[in-house]
């Protein structure tokens, strides 16, 4: 009985020692010559000031919650799958049936959030079609404000050098010299 599990164990121990062994390699044989450049955080390669709280689109939101449905899908398809073939006759039958009527109210999901635009990243056929440009739309917005408009450029000199904890939030403010 145990005998079966024993390919698992050894996949386990292998990747475990293959993930060791590059992070400690890694570590052993990389160079270690820490600048203040190389000590400073980045983010994309933008200078992190200002607030880390940022709006997303609402379209990142669901685009995510659509993956995780025809994610969840897939995962109910595939045992579906390896029992459908174990089945007598008549269950098979009554499986497929319930099978297609689960893809079918799936597809009828589908097709509607793709009636609906939300799986369009280019908006601009939305803005060509003339019913997004509402006088709303149109009207001059005030500008966006994160925060940081006037800190200035940014001082590479007061940033921490050597090894530094990693430290988040307001505290973090707090390990750049002065």
């Amino acid at each position: 009985m145990l005998s079966s599990y024993v390919p698992i164990f050894v996949m386990i121990l292998a990747s475990t020692v293959l993930a060791s062994g590059m992070v400690i390699g890694s570590f052993v044989l990389g160079p270690k010559k820490p600048t203040p450049y190389k000590s400073t955080a980045y983010e994309c390669g933008m200078t992190p000031v200002g607030s880390a709280r940022e709006r997303f689109p609402v379209k990142f939101y669901l685009i995510a919650m659509l993956f995780i449905v025809f994610d969840i899908e897939t995962i109910f398809l595939y045992p579906w799958a390896v029992t459908y073939r174990g089945l007598t006759h008549g269950a098979k039958l009554f499986n497929l049936i319930e099978m297609a009527v689960f893809v079918a109210i799936l597809f009828i999901g589908y097709f509607y959030i793709l009636g609906k635009g939300a799986l369009d990243w280019d908006e601009s056929e939305q803005a060509r079609s003339g019913d997004v440009l509402t006088p709303e739309v149109l009207a001059e917005r005030p500008a966006l404000r994160f925060g940081n408009e006037n800190s200035g450029p940014v001082d590479l000199s007061r940033t921490p050098v050597g090894s530094q904890t990693a430290s988040y939030g307001a505290s973090s403010q707090e390990a750049y010299k002065r």
